[in-house]
């Protein structure tokens, strides 16, 4: 985090709780105990956050990694591109299953209008009865092909969603957690144990 952005809400946050979680580590305890009550934690938190800039430039690469992700997380990757490609591939490959359903409602139009002509015009009623049965089922088998395939799409459709979501979440968390051990262990705690030994010295 650098001197650019240095009151964006998140970052502010952050390092606050950073702080938080530093000053309740032992070795800083330890340190203040040591000293007594030349050291103050009031203080303490002072100096921190007047150095804030400084801190926080020793986790500089992990913070912009981490923005890095948030950005990658809200804007398509080339690998969601590839699964994209993988999944036209699976489409073309459900092609004929998708064209199932249509070829079995032209075959069930094909029986209900000549078993309706029949009905109809007074020929054969037997015979046209069973062909408008035959017509129906099969457009009764069209339609039940239709609705699983649509079924199928949504539950493929959520599924990859949730994957994605997922993998984003997974990736800008860990970027985060780094950032804020980064941000810890190289900048707080050196700069706190360097304010607690200057108090007890004297300097």
């Amino acid at each position: 985090m650098t001197d650019d952005e240095p009151s964006r809400p998140e970052s502010s946050a952050v390092f606050e709780r950073v702080l938080d979680e530093a000053m309740g580590r032992a070795e800083i305890e330890e340190a203040v105990e040591r000293c007594g009550s030349t050291v103050s934690r009031g203080c303490l938190r002072v100096r921190v956050l007047q150095a804030r800039t400084a801190i926080s430039a020793s986790a500089d690469a992990e913070y912009r990694a981490y923005l890095e992700a948030v950005a990658m997380g809200s804007s398509p990757s080339p690998d969601g591109e590839a699964s994209a490609v993988r999944s036209t591939g699976r489409w073309s490959l459900r092609a004929p299953a998708v064209l199932y359903p249509g070829l079995l409602a032209v075959l069930g139009l094909l029986f209900l209008v000549p078993g309706c002509g029949l009905r109809v015009f007074g020929g054969r009623p037997y015979v046209g009865d069973g062909l408008i049965t035959a017509g129906l089922l099969l457009c009764a088998v069209a339609v039940g092909a239709v609705v699983g395939d649509l079924i199928w799409l949504s539950v493929i459709a959520a599924r990859r969603r949730s994957v994605c979501a997922g993998d984003a979440e997974s990736h800008v968390t860990k970027a985060r957690r780094a950032w804020e051990l980064a941000l810890l262990e190289r900048g707080m705690v050196p700069f706190l144990l360097r304010c607690i030994e200057e108090s007890c010295t004297g300097e």
